[in-house]
């Protein structure tokens, strides 16, 4: 739900032990804030990319055009690697499949919060489920997009690599960039602008998607489901495409 993040304590009525301190460190916060939902979602959105993989790649040849699932998959390795060859010149390689799979599971999250899913609130008694409610609200199911932990740890990993992408490509005399307080302020700028324009983007397309539900509940919600796909499509590829340059900006650095 946006900006109702299903909290665990709906889920799990005693995880108390959850507060307890762990090798002497302790809590962070009580298990009634955890995000049960944006966690379940994210390792959803992980099992899908990697069962699909682990289905794939076994079956791949270089005889042919192969499967259907081959060609897709040669479809997002070409693209991303069209994507990062020019930016990072002959590096590229090494960062290619940290970018590969940035861009697969934004792309994935986004696409995975298109759906009417509260109309599911219905059905739900035919199956044994209780349908979680918040303040007397029923829960919807949105994009793990939306919830900004998730963006700002996706940018955190961006910032972290082509940090080290440039102590990797120039040794310890790169930390004689950071002298400089524009770059100071670049490595707060750049990681959460990927983080806040992902989130903001994402939410607003869910906005208008149940703005028109409410308003037009037939025929119309289909093409604002349809154009949701496409802005979850750019918005993977804006975010990968970032990434991209902010580090071949990192080993273009003198």
């Amino acid at each position: 739900m946006l900006g109702k993040n299903l909290p665990l304590s709906e889920v799990v009525k005693d995880a108390s032990w959850i507060n307890e301190p762990f090798l002497g460190v302790p809590q962070l916060g009580t298990y009634g804030a955890l995000h049960i939902d944006t966690l379940v979602l994210a390792w959803l959105c992980m099992a899908i990319i990697l069962i699909g993989c682990a289905a794939i790649v076994p079956a791949m040849t270089n005889k042919g055009a192969g499967n259907n699932g081959q060609q897709f998959i040669e479809m997002i390795y070409q693209f991303v690697e069209d994507l990062i060859k020019g930016l990072m010149g002959h590096h590229y390689h090494k960062f290619l499949p940290l970018i590969a799979a940035i861009f697969m599971f934004v792309l994935t999250a986004n696409f995975i919060g298109v759906g009417p899913w509260l109309a599911l609130e219905h059905h739900a008694d035919m199956f044994g489920i209780v349908w979680p409610h918040i303040n007397g609200e029923a829960f919807e199911i949105c994009s793990p997009t939306t919830d900004f932990n998730v963006t700002f740890g996706l940018a955190t990993i961006a910032l972290f690599v082509y940090v080290g992408a440039g102590f990797w490509a120039h040794g310890l005399g790169y930390l004689k960039l950071y002298l400089n307080p524009i770059e100071v302020m670049d490595l707060i700028i750049r990681p959460a602008t990927l983080a806040l324009r992902l989130m903001m983007v994402v939410t607003a397309d869910e906005l208008m998607r149940g703005a028109v539900v409410n308003m037009v509940p037939v025929l119309l919600p289909s093409g604002v489901m349809a154009f949701e796909l496409f802005i979850g499509l750019i918005q993977a590829f804006v975010f990968a495409l970032l990434t991209s340059i902010y580090i071949g900006l990192t080993l273009e650095h003198h």
